[in-house]
């Protein structure tokens, strides 16, 4: 992978960068429930239409992710070089990893709270704002809490923050939890039942977040076992989880 402007990045950085060069979700399998208004303007930004920074915030498990990559996903389908980098897995390799990406067309930095307070990190996170907007560019950020509660300590960086279209995503109810869980199996090549499907929502915690880990855990077993999802064959792998 080369850095935007054809010169290569560092090694480390190119490394890091080629994990996130694509993403695995898409608007289709995204089930929007509240998110309705969220999910229409992140359809429009990714064909370069309406705002072009959009903040998403909201609880962990909250679909932020799946919005963010699903949008950099389409924006890349037409055309646009786009990126999504989750800036949670990306502290460690340091700020300079963000150097050259205003060349893109489109960018996602998911979990702004994980760089949130570091003054070098949060330097050129307002320098990749500024520079994406002279050139056209267009921006997605996601973080845990609103823009007045992000622990930025930047001004200048926390006024663009909150001068971005801001959107809270909000859990969703059983029904499209429900709805979420098939259309993630679909995706998976598994079909999820009505009968396992209740099974399952009966049994489990009802975060998205197990239930997407459970839905993981099915799809090795299933591969592995080559057996598909019955109540029988989901009760063995939640009993050998212990």
């Amino acid at each position: 992978m080369k850095h935007p402007e054809g010169r290569p990045f560092p090694a480390d950085a190119q490394l890091t960068l080629d994990l996130f060069s694509a993403t695995r979700h898409e608007f289709a399998d995204y089930v929007a429930g509240p998110q309705a208004a969220a999910l229409a303007a992140l359809q429009s930004w990714s064909a370069g239409a309406g705002p072009p920074v959009i903040y998403l915030w909201g609880a962990p498990a909250s679909g932020k992710s799946h919005l963010l990559q699903a949008a950099i996903r389409a924006a890349s389908e037409q055309g646009a070089r786009a990126m999504y980098l989750p800036l949670a897995e990306l502290r460690e390799a340091g700020p300079a990893i963000l150097d050259g990406l205003d060349t893109l067309e489109a960018i996602a930095l998911d979990d702004l709270d994980a760089c949130a307070g570091d003054a070098s990190w949060e330097q050129r996170l307002f320098h990749l704002y500024n520079a994406l907007q002279a050139a056209g560019g267009r921006l997605l950020w996601s973080g845990a809490r609103a823009p007045a509660g992000c622990p930025i300590a930047l001004g200048d960086l926390a006024s663009r923050l909150a001068a971005s279209l801001v959107f809270q995503l909000r859990e969703l109810d059983d029904a499209d939890k429900a709805a979420a869980l098939v259309a993630l199996a679909r995706q998976r090549g598994l079909e999820l039942g009505d009968t396992v499907l209740e099974f399952i929502l009966r049994r489990e915690r009802r975060d998205m977040a197990a239930l997407v880990a459970l839905l993981d855990r099915l799809d090795s077993a299933s591969l592995q076992q080559r057996r598909a999802l019955t109540v029988p064959f989901v009760r063995e792998v939640l009993e050998r989880r212990g």
